[in-house]
């Protein structure tokens, strides 16, 4: 698959880079369909936040679900989901009322 790959400050490249798999029961491998690169990267494109060649940028992004692992139940194969701009646990007060950017415990 192709990825934006940071290589040092204001070095970038849209790299091949090994397709994702399945390495947990609760993973979800998704094929992106659209990435954003939002102010918290320009830090690194700036060489102003530390990043090590190779990461890959644009962490909010939207696309479809290609595979799920085993404990996965709640969404399939051809879904259309996007990723969380924080991790949350999904089991603190705020989560428990559908507000899981609000995590005490997130990130």
């Amino acid at each position: 698959m192709r990825a934006t790959v940071y290589h040092g400050p204001r070095d970038m490249h849209i790299d091949q880079v090994p397709d994702p798999i399945i390495e947990a029961p609760t993973d979800v491998v998704a094929r992106i369909t659209h990435a954003g690169i939002c102010g918290s990267d320009l830090w690194s494109y700036r060489g102003i936040d530390h990043r090590e060649p190779g990461d890959r940028m644009g962490h909010e992004w939207m696309g479809m679900v290609e595979e799920v692992g085993a404990e996965v139940r709640t969404i399939k194969k051809g879904d259309r989901v996007i990723s969380p701009f924080l991790i949350s646990d999904g089991t603190c007060e705020f989560c428990r009322e559908g507000l899981p950017s609000s995590c005490v415990h997130g990130e």
